[in-house]
């Protein structure tokens, strides 16, 4: 049985911010999230994960 893990509202600020409303961004960022969490065996998302997960993606600027 997996732990849900509980989001803390700066992550929630972050998510947007990086995303920016994209969804298919969205889909990627998730999954990473995810990762960063197990890696280090995490139960809250804070800013520290948000900017991990993004620092794995590719993301062009606009």
């Amino acid at each position: 049985m997996s732990r849900k893990p509980r989001v803390t509202r700066r992550a929630v600020a972050a998510i947007a911010r990086v995303t920016r409303g994209n969804f298919r961004l969205l889909e990627r960022l998730f999954p990473q999230i995810e990762r960063v969490l197990k890696i280090n065996d995490l139960t809250v998302v804070t800013n520290d994960v948000i900017e991990a997960a993004q620092s794995t993606l590719v993301i062009g600027v606009s």
